[in-house]
């Protein structure tokens, strides 16, 4: 079976906080061990913090995928993907599996919540100065994107209608999937853990009803790992305190072991 690297980012909006903390328990529940990325320099504020755990990012998730392992990034936020993205050669498409679309901007966020910008941020909007920093870092295409969101603001529909990104229901993905493999061969897969339905464990605060099982979700990543070489995968926004039995982890396990048997077989 194909090794997996783990890659523990365990901050929140730049702080070892909130999701950040869920991060060394899906650790242990994924086998334990890897590296820890620690942010370099002091907290001055959210925005910086953030780009400076995003900076650091990179060059772990580079050691992991020079190893021939896959990079499994384990984040409090999925803003994390600039710094896995950055860190991959050539070009990747991103399949986005969240409950949330994260395509906000400066601009249009009502909430000014950071992390509810990350695809929007991965697909070269907003920040261009600190995204400029990142090492590597080069927008994503949006047509190379797929998304499979269901709780999304009013702004980011409206944003969506005039985006090349395919935002897709879970029983249409099959036919999204297919159109991007004719665009790339290989992907960064996303997954915000409340992407899964709230009956199966509460991710975080922010989790919605009518997301997917445990085994659906690990069938669409088993299914992606037969159509494209994913070169990296992460795991995101994890908060303990609302899933008290464990059950969110252990979910995870499942569908990285069903993920990884299936990219060995490829």
């Amino acid at each position: 079976m194909t090794a997996a690297s783990l890659i523990q980012v365990p901050y929140h909006l730049g702080r070892e906080s909130g999701s950040g903390l869920g991060v060394p328990v899906l650790a242990a529940a994924l086998g334990g061990g890897g590296t820890v990325v620690e942010r370099a320099g002091a907290y001055q504020n959210e925005p910086a913090a953030c780009f400076d755990v995003v900076r650091a990012l990179v060059p772990q998730v580079r050691a992991a995928a020079a190893s021939g392992a896959l990079p499994v990034v384990l984040a409090g936020n999925c803003h994390s993907s600039l710094g896995t993205v950055a860190a991959l050669d050539g070009d990747v498409g991103v399949v986005w599996l969240d409950a949330h679309a994260d395509f906000n901007t400066p601009e249009t966020t009502e909430s000014g919540f950071f992390d509810g910008m990350g695809l929007a941020l991965l697909t070269g909007e907003g920040w261009d100065a600190l995204r400029s920093g990142i090492p590597g870092h080069r927008p994503v295409a949006p047509e190379n994107v797929v998304l499979c969101a269901r709780d999304l603001d009013h702004a980011e529909w409206e944003r969506l209608t005039s985006s090349t990104i395919r935002h897709v229901e879970p029983d249409a993905l099959g036919p999204a999937l297919e159109d991007l493999r004719s665009r790339v061969d290989a992907v960064y897969l996303h997954i915000d853990l409340d992407v899964l339905d709230p009956s199966v464990g509460r991710a975080n605060r922010f989790a919605v009803e009518g997301g997917l099982s445990t085994d659906e979700l690990a069938a669409i990543a088993e299914r992606i790992a037969d159509l494209f070489a994913i070169r990296a995968v992460a795991f995101t926004s994890y908060e303990p305190e609302g899933d008290p039995e464990g059950a969110i982890p252990t979910a995870a396990g499942r569908v990285l072991e069903r993920l990884l048997a299936a990219r060995a077989a490829a």
